[in-house]
């Protein structure tokens, strides 16, 4: 039985800036969404709050979740607190999803409630960016000291282990962190969308229109990348505050020629054109992740990116991408990518090791992950104990073959933590333990009766990946109750 599973008919409540058919909607609202509709598919009760967008309803149900707005850009804050606390008695869990500012769910439940804060990116670099004085200042105390002491030893979850390091390094957070990366978009790796691979170089961006994307870093390269490909096209999907701004630049730099303004499109028209190129480029300063990187990967197109926080966990140079030193010459980088692309056996060879890397990612494997967090911080609270999980975020990583692989697995199901991740195939094991070095790897393993295994530090790739591996789309086996 999986984690999911275990929480059908609990009641949650998923708390998140904006709901998927907001007008600014993004790659948060669709992690929140993706898990939040597996959550109810499996018979959970869940309720997203979010800020409410002129046209929308107060209230709404669709794909199984009950859909509350209130308030606006930022006064849903305080719609959201003001939910809570008229259902004090109504929710298992909370799962309180942080854009920049959290909704510090804990001040308004009960403490039997689980409360698990999620964290996409660091904005503590980026409140200068949309506010001034004082008000990015305010910004930057609620992220961080608030945040930290609102949250202390509840679980969080973030998507990359960028994120987590900057959840330590930048917000000093010493809770117990776990990271549930993103899902695959779109359709399986193996359907191609319609339409076929551009014969002449083209490069297909999506982003938001905001300055932190720094999208006219790419419309400030054409350029110089046009006096070597004179055929070069480029597609610009999404809108935003810098949309008009960004046009006015193209017609400035000579390139509107080169380049077209899609806006909003649709999922299917944004695989179409991602399959069309040759490329996709991400040249934002920083992320949480890399939506754009794996939808493009998903139809076996490559990305390109400055090595900053979140981009540089979604690309494996040589594999599914190109990372460029964050001071770098953009077009100078993408035409060395599009010099390597140039014929095409190479792009058809990109094209099958990015799929590769996109099949290991998947929404369900996701929502299991999460999901587990969950269960285990219920099953904590309702044992009336303090956690006794480590902080640490020492991953280990171990192989071995068993010679009773029956009797292995139920013991590695009976005694292995909720979060700990573990894969069969015939005889042969592999688990991935969180929280734990080497020497509390092998008193699990002697636990389990294991005399020889491969062990191993994981990396952070490795966690997110869980116990999948690039290009074999096998889902991880998850171990019910937990390692002490």
């Amino acid at each position: 039985m999986t984690a999911l599973d275990r929480l059908a008919r609990t009641d949650l409540a998923f708390l998140n800036w904006r709901d998927p058919s907001h007008p600014d909607a993004g790659g948060a609202e669709a992690y929140c969404w993706e898990i939040a509709r597996r959550f109810a598919a499996a018979g959970a009760h869940v309720t997203l709050v979010s800020s409410r967008y002129p046209g929308s309803r107060a209230r709404e149900y669709r794909d199984g979740i009950r859909i509350v707005r209130g308030g606006g850009t930022f006064g849903v804050y305080a719609a959201a607190g003001a939910h809570l606390l008229r259902n004090r008695h109504a929710y298992d869990a909370v799962v309180d999803f942080q854009n920049g500012i959290p909704f510090f769910s804990p001040l308004f439940t009960p403490r039997w409630t689980t409360d698990i804060c999620v964290i996409h990116h660091i904005h503590q670099q980026q409140f200068d960016t949309r506010f001034r004085w004082p008000l990015n200042s305010v910004g930057r105390l609620l992220e961080k000291q608030v945040s930290r002491r609102v949250y202390r030893g509840r679980p969080v979850v973030v998507v990359s282990p960028s994120t987590r390091e900057g959840a330590r390094r930048e917000l000093g957070f010493g809770n117990p962190i776990h990271i549930v990366p993103n899902g695959r978009p779109g359709p399986a790796p193996t359907a191609a969308p319609a339409g076929h691979r551009s014969d002449s170089p083209a490069l297909t961006v999506v982003s938001r229109l905001v300055p932190q994307k720094r999208v006219d870093l790419i419309l400030r390269a054409v350029p110089a990348l046009l006096r070597r490909r004179p055929e070069l096209r480029v597609d610009l999907c999404g809108d935003g505050p810098e949309a008009e701004r960004l046009r006015k630049l193209a017609a400035e730099l000579g390139v509107g020629s080169a380049v077209v303004f899609h806006g909003h499109v649709t999922e299917g028209r944004k695989q179409e054109l991602f399959h069309h190129a040759w490329l996709t480029v991400v040249p934002s300063v920083a992320e949480g992740w890399g939506l754009a990187v794996i939808e493009a990967n998903t139809v076996g197109t490559p990305a390109l990116a400055f090595d900053v926080p979140g981009l540089r966990d979604a690309i494996r140079p040589g594999v599914n991408g190109w990372l460029l030193d964050p001071g770098a010459d953009l077009a100078d980088g993408v035409a060395v990518a599009l010099d390597a692309l140039s014929t095409p056996q190479a792009r058809r060879l990109a094209a099958l090791r990015c799929q590769a890397w996109a099949a290991a990612f998947s929404w369900d494997a996701s929502a299991e992950r999460l999901a587990q967090v969950v269960l285990e911080d219920l099953q904590r609270i309702h044992r009336h104990r303090r956690s006794r999980r480590s902080a640490s975020d020492l991953s280990v990583l171990t192989r071995f073959s068993s010679a009773d692989p029956d009797a292995t697995e139920r013991a590695v199901r009976s005694s292995l933590r909720q979060t700990d991740a573990w894969k069969r195939d015939g005889d042969a094991f592999r688990l991935l333990l969180h929280g734990c070095d080497e020497v509390r790897a092998l008193s699990a393993l002697q636990r389990l009766d294991v005399a020889e295994a491969d062990i191993s530090l994981a990396n952070g790739h490795d966690v997110l990946l869980g116990t999948a591996e690039p290009g074999d789309g096998a889902a991880a086996g998850r171990a019910p109750g937990r390692r002490p």
